[in-house]
């Protein structure tokens, strides 16, 4: 199969220019597009990462768009429907039968898209990278080759983390104290957070205990 990696950017984007605005990052899933009195929608569900109160911000400022249709969230999930009226061929481009995504599209704080996209046909692609260049102010190939199909990526409802829970976890794998040997211990990590060694230790190991069962159940799978 023909794997196709893009880094991308266009200014006419309802995502990523917040996603740089408020830090965040925003993961999508497209779902489906369509034509109603010669305008386009589509559709698509997002999963929020980033500090809560940018999140809260993003979303803010996401309900003022008046291209956004319909909007439903979920705590750091949301879906919606945006209006793109008689523009948006790039969506159509991407919502090819021949093609398929093989990982969420990445809308990033760094101000670009990145997307990854296979076919068995290696022409599929060649077409549609010509027609997509068309449509947007940048534009970087930064992979395309015939490989075997390694990982898939699916949508998964992830046990809920306080925010505390999450920032600890995050905090400890980001600061190596997952690799061994250790790069780290709870007393820097405590003290980075800015709370004593045994407040982090619970924020930690509650967030282990509501996590390890999904990763082995996951494994087993």
């Amino acid at each position: 199969m023909w794997i196709l990696k893009l880094k991308l950017m266009h200014k006419d984007c309802h995502i990523v220019p917040r996603c740089e605005k408020f830090k965040v990052n925003s993961y999508a899933y497209p779902t489906s597009n369509y034509i109603k009195k010669r305008r386009k929608y589509v559709t698509a569900i997002h999963f929020l990462e980033g500090e809560e109160k940018n999140k809260k911000a993003f979303l803010r400022d996401l309900k003022k768009d008046r291209r956004i249709k319909k909007l439903e969230i979920s705590g750091s999930i949301y879906s919606y429907e945006v209006d793109l009226g008689k523009a948006g061929e790039h969506v159509q481009l991407y919502h090819g039968p021949e093609m398929a995504f093989v990982a969420p599209v990445i809308n990033s704080r760094d101000g670009f898209e990145y997307w990854n996209v296979a076919a068995y046909d290696k022409n599929i692609l060649m077409k549609f990278v010509k027609s997509l260049k068309k449509h947007m102010d940048y534009f970087e190939m930064l992979k395309f080759q015939d490989q075997k199909l390694k990982e898939i990526y699916f949508p998964n409802v992830l046990p809920e983390l306080s925010l505390s829970q999450r920032k600890a976890i995050i905090l400890a794998y980001q600061m190596g104290y997952y690799t061994y040997p250790r790069k780290t211990e709870l007393r820097v990590l405590a003290k980075e957070a800015k709370i004593s060694v045994a407040t982090f230790q619970e924020h930690l190991r509650k967030a282990e205990i509501k996590l390890l069962p999904f990763i082995i159940r996951e494994m087993k799978s």
